[in-house]
């Protein structure tokens, strides 16, 4: 059996030239905001990636960089001025921040209707409740290759490895809600390499590169990799990739798709806008 990719970076480019089309046709002046903090080299990177995106697509978008020391307070000042301002439609705050800055206090200041990247107490409530307005960006574009590639979720075994808020945790619960039983291991699960061959799908997003070996894999596997780490290479050893029926490659797999979803989300914050 020859594996098959599920190609981001063409389901991605789909998305984002469908976007394209649409703001041409009709421009807007609604702005994405992007707020960050410190002199993370990768959100630096992620950062001009989003904005060069947004403005390929026809979305206006500022950064609103502060230099590592800025207080708690400033920060929140900023995403509550954001917040009651008309001409930004959506507002995302890019993660990580410095330690210090308690992070979910800030993405919980982001309105519901501006929250694009899914990252608030409410948005998380919000997809708990059957009422999903925004998820977050990653996981929505991992639910996005399932559909683009016509995987049928109901009923399926899922090993969701990860439980972070930024992935693990809202995916599991919008895989739930997609109809799939899903079982939440993470880095410390203890057998993890004997769990793994009994689910149809499994999805990894834990930050630790290649920690998941080729060996604890067996044929005809899901294997969806959200892991981005220094070497252009994944959470999981790209040999198991040899294994899967389908795979989602390092680079090009999950990473386009969440910038795609995080613009498609916006294009839909700023309907909201509109509509008000």
């Amino acid at each position: 059996m020859e594996p098959k990719v599920l190609d981001g970076k063409q389901t991605s480019k789909e998305i984002v030239d469908e976007l394209k089309a649409r703001f041409e046709a009709n421009p807007t002046d609604k702005k994405l905001a992007i707020v960050s903090v410190g002199d993370d080299y990768g959100s630096a990177v992620y950062c001009n990636m989003k904005k060069k995106k947004a403005e390929y697509i026809g979305i206006g978008c500022e950064v609103f960089h502060f230099e590592e020391g800025v207080s708690q307070e400033e920060v929140e000042n900023k995403v509550k001025e954001l917040a009651n301002d008309d001409s930004f439609a959506g507002i995302m705050i890019q993660h990580p921040l410095p330690k210090y800055i308690d992070e979910q206090k800030c993405f919980n200041l982001i309105p519901p209707e501006k929250d694009v990247d899914g990252l608030s107490a409410t948005s998380f409530g919000l997809i708990a409740q059957s009422k999903q307005l925004f998820a977050p960006a990653t996981a929505l574009g991992i639910m996005k290759l399932f559909e683009k590639y016509n995987i049928n979720l109901v009923g399926e075994e899922v090993l969701m490895i990860g439980k972070s808020q930024i992935v693990g945790l809202p995916l599991s619960v919008m895989l739930m809600k997609a109809g799939a039983t899903v079982t939440v291991a993470h880095s410390r699960t203890k057998d993890l390499a004997g769990m793994i061959k009994n689910f149809k799908i499994v999805i990894v997003a834990i930050g630790k590169a290649e920690f998941v070996k080729a060996d604890w894999f067996t044929e005809g596997q899901i294997i969806v990799d959200a892991g981005y780490n220094e070497g252009n290479v994944g959470d999981v050893d790209h040999l198991a990739y040899e294994k899967a029926e389908y795979y989602t490659p390092v680079p090009g797999g999950v990473g386009p798709m969440t910038i795609a979803s995080l613009m498609s989300q916006t294009a839909e914050a700023i309907d909201i806008l509109n509509s008000k």
